[in-house]
Parts: C-alpha cells; sequence; structure tokens
C-alpha cells in the first residue's frame, strides 16, 4: 500500500513539489516550443530537412561539449543556484528570439547561434536536475521522483504542449515561442522559492580538471555504467534524438498531412509517456535492474521498425506508443540506480558524464541522419538504424559480467 502511495507521499514534501511544479510549467513550454520551433525553422530554410538536423545539432554540440565542465560546476556549488541561474538565462534568450521574430529580422544563421546558447545552459541543467535530486527527495521516494518527473514532462510537455503548439504555430509563432519564455519564468520563480542547498562536499585543492577526471574515471572504472552508456549512444543518436527531425517531415512530405498533425504527433507519445511514467511510479525496482532495463529500451528501439512499412499518420503513431513508455520503464530505473550506486559526492560529475556519453554523438547523428534521410528515404533509414543500434543492447542483455552489480540482489 506504502508503494501505491509514493506518489502522494512525495507532494508532502515541499522542495521536491516546488521542482516538480516549475519543471511541469517549464516542460508545457518546451512542448510548445519544440513544435513551434520546428515549424519555424522548416518555413525559415524552405523545408530543408537538412538544415533543420543542423539547428537541432547546433543545440546539441554545444550541450555535449560542455557537459564534463558542467558536472564538475555541479560538483562545486549550489545545484538549486546553478538550476535558477540556468533557467533565468534560457528565458532571456526565448525573448531575444521572440523580439527577433516580431521585428522580422531573424534569419537562419541567427537560429543556430540562438540553439548554441541555449545547448551551452542546457549543459548545466541537465547534471544539476539528476544531482540535487537525492538532496532534496527521501532515499525511498527516489523512484517515485524518477517517475513523477517524466509523468509531468509527458502530460504537460510531451502530450498538451505540443498540441496546443501545433495550434499556437499555426496562428502565431511569435506567441508560439513567447509562451515558452514565460514557462521559464515560472520555473525560475519556483527554484527560488525552494529551500537553498549547501555547495556539495569536495576536495578544495583539486583544479577543475581534476575533479572532471576524477568523474571520468569512476564511470570508465564502473562496467555497468560505461557499456551501458556506450549501448545507449548510439540509440540516442541514429533513432531517438533524430526521430525529432525526421518525423515531422516525414509526415508533412511523404505522407502529405497538415502541422496539426506534426503536434499531433508530439502529443501522442507525450500522452504515451504519461501512461508510461504513472505506471513507472508503481512498479517495484527489479532484482535483475540492468536486465529488465534493456528489455523495455530494446522493444523501444525495434519500435522505430514501424516507420518502414506506415503509410498512414496513425501507424507513424505507433512508434512514439510504444517507444515513449517503455524508454521511461528503463530510464526510471537507470536514474534510481544512479542515485543510489554512485557516492554523492560524485554524483553531479557521473551525471554529465551520463549525458556527455549518451548524447555525445546525437550532434553527429542528427547530420548523418538529415543525409541518409535524403538519399534513402527515411523509411529505410529507421529500418537500417533500428536493427544496427539494437544489437548492442541484445549483448547486455546476455552478459553476465555487465550484470553483476545484481547479483547480490538476486541471491537475496
Amino acid at each position: 500500500m506504502k508503494k501505491n502511495l509514493a506518489i502522494l507521499q512525495l507532494v508532502r514534501h515541499r522542495d521536491p513539489t516546488l521542482l516538480v511544479s516549475g519543471q511541469a510549467v517549464s516542460s508545457f513550454g518546451d512542448g510548445v516550443a519544440l513544435v513551434a520551433l520546428t515549424l519555424l525553422v522548416l518555413d525559415t530554410t524552405h523545408h530543408s530537412v537538412s538544415k533543420l538536423a543542423w539547428f537541432a545539432a547546433a543545440r546539441m554540440i554545444p550541450m555535449v561539449a560542455f557537459l564534463l565542465v558542467g558536472g564538475a560546476v555541479v560538483d562545486r556549488f549550489s545545484r538549486r543556484l546553478l538550476l535558477l541561474i540556468s533557467d533565468v538565462m534560457r528565458a532571456v534568450l526565448t525573448g531575444v528570439l521572440v523580439a527577433f521574430i516580431g521585428f522580422g529580422i531573424l534569419r537562419f544563421w541567427e537560429l543556430l547561434i540562438f540553439a548554441v546558447l541555449f545547448g551551452t545552459f542546457d549543459a548545466v541543467f541537465m547534471p544539476a536536475i539528476s544531482a540535487i535530486t537525492p538532496e532534496i527527495v527521501p532515499k525511498d521516494l527516489l523512484p517515485a521522483m524518477n517517475s513523477i518527473r517524466p509523468l509531468t514532462g509527458n502530460l504537460v510537455g510531451g502530450m498538451i504542449g505540443p498540441a496546443v503548439g501545433g495550434i499556437l504555430a499555426a496562428w502565431s509563432t511569435t506567441g508560439a515561442i513567447g509562451v515558452d519564455c514565460a514557462t521559464f519564468v515560472v520555473s525560475a520563480s519556483s527554484l527560488a522559492l525552494m529551500k537553498p542547498t549547501p555547495k556539495p562536499n569536495r576536495n578544495e585543492s583539486a583544479s577543475m580538471l581534476d575533479d572532471i577526471r576524477e568523474g571520468v574515471r569512476y564511470v570508465r572504472d564502473t562496467r555497468w555504467l560505461w557499456t551501458t552508456l556506450a549501448a545507449v549512444a548510439a540509440v540516442n543518436a541514429f533513432v531517438f534524438v533524430p526521430m525529432a527531425v525526421l518525423i515531422p517531415y516525414f509526415l508533412l512530405h511523404d505522407l502529405r498531412t497538415s502541422k496539426l498533425i506534426v503536434g499531433y504527433f508530439f502529443a501522442v507519445g507525450g500522452l504515451a509517456g504519461t501512461v508510461g511514467a504513472l505506471i513507472a511510479s508503481n512498479l517495484k525496482m527489479p532484482r535483475r535492474r540492468i536486465r529488465i532495463m534493456w528489455i523495455y529500451w530494446t522493444i523501444g528501439t525495434f519500435s522505430a521498425l514501424i516507420i518502414g512499412v506506415a503509410t498512414n499518420y496513425w501507424q507513424v503513431f505507433i512508434f512514439p506508443i510504444v517507444a515513449s513508455p517503455t524508454m521511461i520503464f528503463g530510464n526510471v530505473i537507470w536514474e534510481s540506480m544512479m542515485q543510489s550506486e554512485v557516492p554523492r559526492e560524485l554524483l553531479g560529475r557521473a551525471s554529465s558524464v551520463d549525458w556527455f556519453v549518451s548524447l555525445g554523438i546525437s550532434p553527429i547523428g542528427l547530420v548523418v541522419a538529415g543525409q541518409l534521410s535524403n538519399h534513402i528515404g527515411v523509411r529505410t533509414y529507421f529500418v537500417v538504424m533500428a536493427l544496427l543500434t539494437g544489437v548492442p543492447g541484445l549483448y547486455i542483455l546476455t552478459s553476465r559480467r555487465i550484470n553483476a552489480i545484481d547479483r547480490e540482489r538476486i541471491s537475496v
């Protein structure tokens, strides 16, 4: 009974509630912007899928490049303060973009600059949100917290936000991105209301480079960490990150659907993710964490094969309906493992290495996806990449050495 009420227990704690509430509002803005920015780039570049891929890569390149530095910063300063700074700066950047659109002076290279700057602040935000969680959440409620974040993110950011974004963008791109700007302000306000968090304990004599090396060394020496990250990097780079670029293009140009259908595609993924996160919040942590996690992720990867035979938009929707919840099931296990197995003082850096490796080649993947899909088509691209990137997960499922981290749990 206690497990079924985990989310209700979580909301009794002030700081986790403020964090989740602020992020839920921000996620709504992200969902609106996801559709609005995609359509804005396509309109600005005369529907160039390769330039859309470059825009997405421009945001990811600085994020990946600065993640290790961001992780070291996260392990040196208050995680709450860093989250607050990141939200404020992204609100400013989004406001500037709205002004450029409003004055009619926006060009593609300015969109690229926006993407680069935005990605830089993402590099601090992502490890900070992972590292602050065990500071403000009781250990027994970590799985609930790691479920409620994707629950609210998918409900408002993945479903409601994109659906509203499609409607707003069809009416006014400026208004749609302006909504995103306002939600960053709300999120920053929620962080400001939280109790200050102290600096993490660390060796004050160590340099920033020493801190980064220590985090990298820990991940490198931990088999279940580095093998999983290497396998996830390929799946993200060539299947799930390009999905946000190629599927809208596929819907608009191959299936000749409307812009509203693009919004509904993201919304369907959000709805499926919402249901998945709700289910995940009440699932017990499995004894065979690595194996169960990779069963979920492998199913999600192979669901991309549906694109190879899809002839209607509703068939395309099967992809996110399967992939969104299975990815969340695996992610909840992964984040809970990180937060319980990794030493607290290393968690920011370990999280930054996690993001750095798992997204490290995604900018390259976006460019490759844009170029390859121009030559072989979106259908063939997803079939080939789903099959190739699914192989490492199958190996991890059967590896005793990688699954050794769960040996004591299985014997209990």
